[in-house]
């Protein structure tokens, strides 16, 4: 393969833009090199299944990978024969370990569970070891690339291709299919010299990439949010170039509209200054490879509206050796453009297939400037879909309010991956259950679970431009537990605003909540927040946010971000607030706090109307104005609720 050339990345490695990368890549490397490997203890390897922690075990098994790679990188420099040395011994050792899986992908992991199982690690250890061979294959000691050839043949090739085993991702619609079928594939193509079993592992692989994408509906949209579009549609993108190549373009992967949206998922659900829609297990924050983008760029014709960001070999805690070498090969700062491209970029996008809807706008008049002279990008987005996509979280109805790179109305994102994160009950966990989005708790009630409970999209359409969006959804199906709950709809519109002394965005949010029974309003029973009292039919309205915000007067509330301000007004006549702090901890163990602002509201119900069903259900109405402003603003906004 021509990336796989040791003279074509060493001339790579070595340009301008990459400077940075290489910088942290040598020290990573440095450090390899003096150091010894960490173990892969059987203490630690026990620990997942004993207790239920995952984390140790994977930090080892993380550094381990990132070592290599880094050390792979710069035994490229024919004049460090320790590095060459180093790598050396790396990859034995590596192809020592008892299993390349991860514990946490191996049940009990008792040996049986172990001979002959493929998880995405075991996959992507066997194509870096595969790459790092044919890179280096001039230099290695034959007896380490002929080790390397047998470990890959005994674990990877002969289950999955000469045995032709049963692997649960062989058919799966989400990342592991192209993860797993990818990696393995791209091992056999430049590993395997058996023409048969070659074409086997063709054959298994294209299958495997097509069970990928029946994951995708025609608008591209990734369920599992932009983090395992990375992953997914990346290993994707890879084990395709690669068999382009090695088939002379007569077998492409990467053509037709659908492959198309899929590769501009990430440019439409990017709101600014590198920050994203991250529904489902995704970051706010997340590296795109710079070489993955710059391909895709290239073959789709997209428009980039981002900066050129190479990212750091550290800024990925599984140190991924795919990532890191088409980084290197592909980068192309032509493809990119900055923050000025928003103007020319997409405004807004409707997943027709996945429920979610994206509006984005900027505020370019002249108050509106920043010291960096870009317009301030604002953006709104609003989630349908159902409660049993991967990596789900029972959040329909969730919405994000973003204002210059900053999510001030925001999503947790994913939580710190634990046995428990993918057990029964986990909808129990605060970055899953709809009690960390922002949507309502309905008779004590949080969102249920499962493929019934689905946003059915009454109206969603978008202005030419991005300027307006109007969405309505009827969640009814995800408060199948609330008893007295008839129907529950949620409207959302929204629109620039400019003109006079107003220049901004405004969102009008509208959830109507009709009553199978009689609700008498009753201001002395207002419940406290999430309090379920018998006889008592409540709503609690949730806004989160990483920014506390402030009560500017009753009934109005205040966000104040890095570079703009959210104002909330309601009616405090009908709605109590409350805001509680959330401490919890981030994907990488970090902790963080959220801020979980809740309108709370009672009404009490006739029991008889209850047994009766009564066929004129009444209405309860929320309604709120999100007023997004450029700039902070000290003195108070008035909005009347009547306009």
């Amino acid at each position: 393969m021509s990336y796989l050339s040791a003279d074509g990345l060493r001339e790579k490695l070595f340009r301008p833009e990459l400077a940075s990368l290489y910088t942290d890549l040598k020290a990573y490397g440095e450090r390899a090199l003096n150091e010894p490997l960490p173990t892969l203890s059987f203490r630690l390897y026990r620990q997942f299944g004993e207790t239920g922690e995952r984390k140790t075990y994977e930090e080892a098994y993380f550094d381990r990978r990132g070592r290599l790679a880094a050390v792979a990188m710069l035994a490229l420099d024919t004049a460090r024969p320790d590095a060459l040395q180093a790598l050396e011994e790396m990859l034995w050792d590596v192809c020592g370990e008892y299993t390349w899986c991860l514990p946490a992908h191996l049940g009990t992991g008792e040996i049986n569970q172990v001979d002959g199982n493929i998880d995405l690690f075991a996959a992507e250890t066997v194509h870096m070891l595969a790459e790092i061979v044919n890179i280096h294959t001039e230099r290695l000691d034959r007896l380490v690339i002929e080790r390397i050839r047998s470990e890959a043949e005994r674990r990877i090739f002969t289950p999955l291709y000469r045995e032709q085993r049963k692997f649960h991702w062989q058919t799966a619609d989400h990342n592991w299919s192209a993860v797993c079928g990818g990696c393995c594939g791209m091992a056999a193509l430049l590993l395997l010299e058996d023409e048969s079993t070659l074409q086997e592992s063709i054959s298994h692989t294209v299958s495997c990439m097509n069970a990928f994408l029946i994951g995708y509906g025609q608008d591209g949209g990734c369920a599992e949010g932009i983090g395992y579009w990375v992953y997914g549609f990346g290993y994707y993108t890879y084990y395709a170039e690669m068999l382009r190549e090695y088939s002379n373009g007569e077998l492409n992967l990467l053509t037709g509209s659908k492959i198309a949206a899929i590769a501009a998922f990430p440019l439409r659900v990017h709101l600014s200054g590198g920050t994203y829609v991250n529904y489902s297990d995704s970051a706010e924050q997340e590296e795109i490879p710079s070489g993955l983008l710059s391909l895709l760029a290239s073959r789709f014709g997209l428009q980039v509206d981002l900066p050129l960001h190479i990212p750091l070999f550290t800024d990925d805690p599984c140190h991924r050796w795919a990532h890191l070498l088409r980084n290197v090969m592909w980068s192309d700062p032509a493809v990119y453009g900055d923050e000025g491209a928003f103007r020319q970029a997409e405004r807004g996008f409707i997943f027709q297939n996945l429920g979610w809807m994206i509006a984005k706008g900027s505020l370019d008049t002249p108050d509106t400037k920043r010291s960096n002279g870009e317009p301030l990008q604002v953006a709104i987005s609003v989630k349908g879909g159902h409660n049993d996509e991967p990596h789900n979280h029972n959040d329909l109805g969730q919405f994000i309010i973003h204002c210059g790179g900053e999510n001030i109305l925001c999503d947790p994102g994913a939580g710190l991956y634990t046995q428990a994160y993918f057990a029964p009950g986990r909808e129990q966990l605060f970055h899953i259950s709809s009690s960390g989005h922002n949507v309502p708790l309905i008779e004590g009630q949080e969102q249920n679970s499962g493929r019934q409970a689905q946003a059915h999209v009454l109206e969603a359409k978008l202005a030419e431009g991005g300027g307006e969006l109007n969405t309505t959804l009827d969640l009814t199906s995800a408060y199948s537990g609330a008893a007295s709950l008839a129907r529950y709809t949620r409207q959302f519109h929204w629109k620039m605003v400019s003109g006079g002394s107003r220049n901004g965005a405004e969102l009008r949010l509208i959830d109507r909540f009709q009553w199978k029974s009689r609700i008498v309003p009753s201001a002395e029973r207002f419940s406290s927040v999430g309090d379920s009292n018998a006889g008592c039919s409540s709503v609690v309205e949730r806004w989160m946010s990483r920014v506390q915000p402030e009560v500017v007067k009753s009934g109005n509330l205040r966000w104040q971000g890095v570079h703009g301000t959210v104002h909330m007004t309601y009616d405090a006549n009908q709605w109590q607030v409350f805001t509680e702090a959330m401490n919890t901890v981030d994907h990488d163990n970090v902790p963080v706090t959220f801020y979980r602002t809740s309108l709370s509201w009672t009404g009490v119900i006739n029991e008889t109307d209850v047994r009766t069903e009564s066929p004129n259900p009444l209405e309860t109405v929320c309604e709120v104005r999100f007023i997004i402003e450029p700039e902070p603003k000290m003195e108070e906004t008035e909005v009347s609720m009547r306009e």
